[in-house]
């Protein structure tokens, strides 16, 4: 990601694997005991085991289900109805913790940043040491952040309208989000040198943003901005923001703010990571950008996906993989094919 002579190309999942293409691929050749990334020698990320939950955790219960669909209380204290078949997707957002400013002053007491219950037992020795002596990246991976805290513990249309009738409730609730982040990653940036930050949001969807420009720049940069220099002061080289959607009306904010790197690049949302390195040069770093349409069709389309990112990858500053999570659709004789074939590429 610095532009410089590379022995080998890296091959990493920037995007995780939906449940369901697990069990497909197990059936097509895939051990029980292994992960793909195990089986197919990927590189991994080493993320700082920190915990951003609630604490006390919401009880995860089932409250109903048939035959397609369960209903339950998920980890951020939202009612979340999930297809059976696809346990790891949302198919509907049915009640959220935050209506009123006494919910949000009542749901902010279980993030209280005391490291002592967020740390591992062992923090002060053995994964302090492993980190450190890591041959993988490190990244701090604070999740959620600002638009999927209000998203998952408001909802879509509250979170988005109370910008305009409750901006200072969205001040309030990022402040102290900002805060809380900063007081747990700081003692650590003290301790292990950390490769990345990584910042989730999915800010837009498949033609624009969810948010203006001029919100982003109202609501984030004053309580966002010092999360990215406290990483800054520490000498944490890459800042990344993690979001699907054309989030391209928001760049050239983001780089001016200190973000440096964005991805998965969703192909079907717009992004080219080519057009992208030609319009912001070497100062944005990318990933993902192979399109997961690609992947389901075949080795064809996979190979022309390749070919099309083939002058990034040499440029470098570039971390070639699927754009989105891996889906069910996609067989595992597709997916060794990409491997393979980014596995051949010369560097």
């Amino acid at each position: 990601m610095n532009y410089e002579p590379l022995d080998r190309l890296p091959i990493i999942a920037i995007e995780p694997y939906e449940q369901s293409v697990i069990q497909r691929w197990r059936r097509e050749g895939l051990s029980p005991d292994e992960s793909p990334e195990s089986f197919f020698g990927l590189d991994r990320f080493d993320f700082v085991p920190i915990n951003f939950s609630p604490i006390p955790g919401f009880d995860c219960r089932v409250i109903s289900e048939d035959d397609q669909y369960v209903v339950q209380l998920d980890w951020l204290g939202s009612t979340v109805r999930r297809r059976k078949e696809a346990p790891s997707m949302y198919y509907g957002h049915i009640d959220h913790p935050i209506k009123t400013r006494r919910d949000w002053e009542s749901y902010r007491e279980r993030f209280v940043p005391n490291l002592a219950e967020r740390l591992p037992t062992d923090w002060g020795t053995e994964t302090i040491r492993r980190l450190n002596q890591s041959d993988n990246p490190v990244g701090l991976f604070p999740f959620p952040f600002f638009f999927r805290l209000g998203f998952y513990a408001m909802g879509m249309e509250r979170f988005l309208t109370a910008f305009y009738e409750e901006p200072d409730l969205i001040h309030d609730i990022f402040s102290f989000w900002a805060d809380f982040v900063c007081r747990l990653i700081e003692p650590v940036l003290q301790d292990v040198k950390v490769d990345f930050l990584l910042l989730a949001e999915d800010l837009a969807y498949k033609t624009s943003t969810h948010i203006s420009p001029r919100i982003y720049a109202e609501f984030w940069h004053p309580h966002q901005d010092p999360v990215i220099q406290l990483a800054r002061r520490y000498g944490v080289p890459l800042i990344v923001m993690w979001t699907s959607g054309n989030h391209e009306p928001l760049l050239n904010d983001m780089i001016e703010h200190g973000f440096n790197c964005t991805w998965p690049l969703e192909r079907q949302a717009g992004l080219d990571a080519r057009q992208l390195r030609k319009r912001y040069g070497r100062c944005l770093r990318l990933g993902g950008n192979i399109a997961k349409e690609a992947a389901i069709a075949g080795p064809a389309a996979i190979d022309r996906e390749i070919e099309r990112l083939a002058p990034v990858i040499h440029d470098g500053g570039f971390l070639p993989a699927l754009d989105d999570m891996v889906p069910e659709e996609v067989p595992f004789s597709h997916y060794k094919h990409l491997i393979d074939r980014l596995r051949a590429l010369e560097v």
